[in-house]
């Protein structure tokens, strides 16, 4: 475009200055940061459980700065600014814990909302900024869980098993859970009717000090409920067993077992075997615990209807449950290890059969346990045949009472042919002696649960007793 000294140049000269500015200026909006476009983002949960007790966490974030925000909780008659604390600020995030309203004992709302409005700096929007707004459902529980126990086991033993039946009632109920000195948790599976539960549980061997059984009952909102189950209790008396480890058997068994366990063999004797015994060991016990976990069955809709176990025909007993093996090497002591299991003995290659009726949730080589097969009879409560020569049931075959699962053998960390037979409640190996005992189980099993039964059809009031 030409322009010439003339008034109609002069102004198209401003124009054209005016619409470069314009365009300059439009540009700037579009790209700068100060007038970015794009709303804060708030993250908080649709629907909250909220006792009071317990702050809830809100996050708000922008691509440049959050300019302000606040937090209402909207009942229906009240709408109250909510105070929040900073747990975080960075990078353009802020982690809020907002506190819950202040009340008195006579405000009691069911429902509310917690209404979160968000501004940041841009200067977009009139120099407002970008706005966000967030709702979400609030029901108030301040009511902690109803958690009974309906009856239990009289006696716990160190290694052993014990029988718990309890009552849970909660709407907002979230987990429930038997818990052992506030370190093993034991599943609770339905039991007989409505909002009763039945758990197997054990004082892990490995554990000296009992503390404390408690069922343990959480809702959604945080309400937690304790109930102390009373049980008697009778520690382990342990035997010591000395066991000399030789060349042979590091050459010959330990570093085998490592290697079928796709592990390094170390170059020393002593650091192969304890390499075995302890890592590939702890390794072992870890893969049996998550099997079982990982296959927990609910029997709800089943009755309890697990008989005693039976020994290994015509077999002598080897080893016992709970003896405490020292092992040395030139009668110098190099580690220890429980042994967890019966070992039993008659003929080579001789036939195992099951004793109640259950499925195979596992079936293949287990490190020092050799060859071995799990079968989970329900209710956390599992069978573990172990050093098999062969297994002819596969990973989820049923099998009944009296079926013939595989033959003994002398795979794995052994010296010969037997059957290590473990059993296990919920993937921890407890005392078989128990289970093999037509007496125990009448005491301790038939009659917990008869007796709940008849609480339950009578009253939901829990059963006398005390304990340690």
């Amino acid at each position: 475009m030409k322009f010439t000294n003339n008034k109609y140049s002069i102004k198209g000269l401003g124009i054209y200055i005016g619409l470069i500015i314009f365009l300059s200026a439009v540009v700037f909006l579009l790209f700068s940061n100060m007038f970015e476009r794009s709303a804060p983002q708030i993250k908080v949960q649709n629907e909250i459980y909220w006792n009071f007790q317990k702050p809830i966490n809100v996050a708000i974030a922008d691509d440049t700065q959050i300019k302000s925000y606040d937090i209402f909780f909207i009942d229906g008659e009240k709408k109250i600014k909510l105070e929040t604390k900073v747990i975080k600020n960075e990078n353009g995030i802020i982690e809020l814990d907002v506190m819950p309203p202040q009340s008195d004992e006579f405000y009691k709302p069911k429902e509310a909302t917690l209404k979160v409005e968000v501004y940041d700096t841009s200067k977009w929007n009139f120099f407002k900024g970008n706005h966000t707004v967030s709702n979400s459902k609030i029901i108030i529980d301040k009511k902690s869980p109803v958690a009974n126990v309906i009856t239990n086991s009289y006696l716990l033993r160190q290694g052993g098993s014990g029988v718990i039946v309890v009552e849970i009632n909660d709407e907002n109920i979230k987990d429930y859970y038997i818990s052992f000195n506030d370190e093993e948790v034991f599943e609770l599976f339905p039991f007989y009717k409505k909002n009763f539960y039945i758990s197997v549980i054990t004082w892990p061997i490995d554990i000296k000090e009992f503390k404390r059984v408690n069922v343990v009952a959480v809702d959604l909102a945080g309400n937690k409920t304790e109930a102390k189950v009373p049980f008697y209790i009778k520690n382990f008396k342990e035997k010591i067993d000395d066991i000399k480890i030789s060349d042979d058997f590091v050459n010959n068994v330990s570093k085998h077992v490592l290697e079928n366990s796709e592990m390094n063999v170390p170059n020393n004797v002593v650091e192969t075997f304890v390499k075995t015994n302890k890592e590939l060991r702890e390794k072992n016990v870890k893969t049996i615990r998550e099997v079982a976990r990982k296959n927990l069955m609910n029997n709800s809709n089943n009755p309890f209807d697990i008989k005693p176990f039976i020994r290994l025909p015509n077999a002598a007993t080897f080893a016992k449950f709970g003896e405490r093996r020292h092992y040395f090497y030139n009668d110098i002591k190099i580690d220890e290890a429980w042994h967890l299991g019966m070992d039993w003995a008659s003929v080579k290659r001789a036939e195992i059969f099951t004793s109640n009726p259950g499925k195979v949730i596992f079936k293949g080589y287990l490190g020092i346990y050799g060859d071995t097969a799990i079968i989970d009879h329900g209710y956390g409560i599992g069978s573990l045949y172990a050093h098999t020569s062969s297994l002819n049931v596969e990973v989820n075959d049923e099998v009944k009472a009296g079926d013939k699962i595989g033959n003994t053998g002398s795979t794995g960390a052994v010296f010969g042919d037997h059957l290590h037979f473990g059993m296990l409640v919920q993937g921890i190996e407890v005392n078989p002696n128990e289970w093999l005992d037509f007496d125990w189980m009448k005491t301790n099993v038939n009659k917990t649960i008869n007796d709940a039964v008849k609480i339950i059809n009578g009253s939901t009031a829990p059963a006398n007793g005390s304990a340690k």
